[in-house]
């Protein structure tokens, strides 16, 4: 009897599966089911949810004012016959790592490569770990010509990484829109050969791109390799859609933890960083205190100092255990500068390294200042105290611009004169240019890595806040007689907001 009512079961299953699959096949035939392609990136669901919640937070939605058809998107990306679904598949696989033709740097016995500005386009500065005490070189060669040139490394034994030797390095007399390829070391050990090219003398404009808080190793979110890669197809993103970039601002947190060589390898060693040069900043996780230094034990030692070469770098703007300093750098009609909001020298060391080199360079057109620390917070878990010293900075010296980071979170303010008070007679929506503006315009650049995303919080100076909970970037075009700015959610290249200050 069990036996002839377990046979009856097995025919009632198999009628019920047979009328589930014959559901099945209809709903597919007409549509209503997925084909089973693999699922896409969902960085555009994550999007549409982190407008959602920019909106719910009162902050600004800023229109998409580009759909990146005019940033040299190269013919390997969408077309527009294209699904989403293969659009956001071939986006992703244009954009996967190819190290094939270009071996990484750990290839080899050098390590922590960094190619920075110079004090002028035709000026490279390089800084990289040997395990060689012998002084190293930048061998560089013209592709045009075949002609190579040698520049000596100043060689040192490192105090952060036992057994290496830390060189700096400077390329001059570059040849304005020239190609070279370059390597570093001695004969003990060479870096692989990198190409590079060098930008035109005074262009007519100016492009340069600016991320901020890799802050790689942010293990409470994600495994760091996570992050790195992330980053790196971050910045293959940004060097492949704006090849004219001259240079690349990363606006501090290049680490999470400033004592960890490995942090700085996962962010050091990506192929685009060997082809633009950076303008690092000095972040809060980058350099040591008495704070961090208890947190994860690590040793007070100049990590930001032998990881970084940067031009007209100051003894002003030090940090307390580091050899960081301020430093600038000119570009055309354009004067940068760079302060170490980590300083522990004060805000009045600071005002007066920015009024000495303002005087030293009174015929700059456009003067920008940037450091890690941002003037207004926009996030819940950042307050910093830096809005009189810098608004006292900006007023005293005719600065444009102030570039901050820090937040995890994007924002731009209304102008700001020196009392920090908003100037209300301009139009601050999304695409809006100011003539000849009177006051400062301070932006804050979110996570270009999506270490980590904080909550934003409205600050009363501030006219648009943006969290798309996905990487961001900044580009700037200069010329003679405007600034554009243009916020990307870099994964799906959209432009959040843009802002423009001309000046007749």
């Amino acid at each position: 009897m069990k036996k002839t009512n377990r046979n009856h079961t097995r025919i009632w299953v198999a009628a019920v599966v047979l009328i589930l699959l014959a559901v099945l096949a209809l709903w597919k035939a007409a549509g209503l089911l997925d084909s089973g392609s693999a699922k896409p990136d969902n960085t555009q669901e994550e999007s549409t949810a982190a407008s959602e919640s920019s909106d719910s937070n009162g902050s600004v939605s800023a229109e998409n004012t580009g759909n990146g058809s005019e940033e040299g998107i190269s013919e390997s990306t969408v077309s527009e016959t294209d699904t989403p679904e293969l659009s956001a598949d071939k986006q992703k696989e244009s954009f996967l790592p190819d190290y094939s033709s270009a071996p990484l740097l750990n290839t080899t016995a050098i390590r922590d490569l960094s190619m920075e500005v110079g004090s002028s386009e035709t000026e490279l500065r390089f800084n990289w770990l040997s395990p060689s005490a012998k002084q190293g070189q930048v061998r560089l060669t013209d592709t045009a010509s075949g002609q190579t040139v040698s520049f000596s490394s100043e060689c040192k034994a490192s105090s952060t990484v036992p057994g290496y030797y830390v060189n700096k390095a400077v390329a001059q007399d570059l040849t304005p829109g020239a190609s070279y390829q370059y390597q570093v070391g001695n004969e003990e050990a060479w870096s692989p050969e990198y190409s590079y090219q060098c930008p035109e003398e005074n262009p007519e404009t100016l492009t340069f791109l600016v991320t901020s808080d890799a802050q790689i190793g942010q293990s409470d979110m994600e495994d760091p390799s996570v992050t790195a890669e992330r980053w790196d197809s971050v910045l293959t993103r940004l060097t492949s859609y704006v090849p004219e970039a001259s240079f690349l601002f990363h606006l501090g947190d290049q680490v999470a933890d400033y004592g960890s060589e490995e942090h700085y390898n996962m962010f050091l060693d990506h192929l685009a960083l060997y082809h633009i040069p950076l303008a690092p900043a000095a972040g809060n996780h980058d350099v040591p205190n008495s704070v961090s230094m208890e947190e994860n034990g690590h040793p007070a030692a100049p990590y930001f100092f032998e990881h970084f070469n940067v031009p007209n770098r100051s003894s002003t703007g030090q940090s307390q255990y580091d050899q960081d300093g301020n430093y600038y750098f000119i570009r055309g009609d354009v004067l940068f500068i760079v302060l170490n909001s980590s300083t522990s020298q004060g805000s009045a060391v600071q005002e007066q390294y920015v009024a000495q080199i303002v005087s030293e360079h009174p015929d700059t057109r456009w003067r920008i200042v940037a450091q890690h620390f941002p003037a207004y917070p926009a996030s819940v878990r950042s307050h910093t105290d830096c809005k009189e010293y810098l608004a006292r900075i900006a007023d005293s010296n005719d600065i444009d611009l102030i570039l901050g980071a820090h937040d995890h979170v994007y924002s731009r303010t209304a102008f700001v004169n020196g009392l920090c008070e908003t100037l209300p007679d301009y139009s601050y929506t999304s695409g809006s240019t100011a003539v000849n503006p009177e006051g400062t315009l301070y932006i804050t650049s979110s996570t270009s890595s999506g270490c980590l995303y904080h909550e934003p919080e409205a600050e009363i100076r501030t006219v648009n806040m943006l969290q798309p909970y996905a990487p961001m970037a900044l580009r700037f075009d200069v010329t003679d007689t405007e600034l554009h700015m243009r916020a990307y959610q870099v994964d799906t290249w959209e432009v959040l907001d843009e802002y423009t200050i001309q000046k007749n």
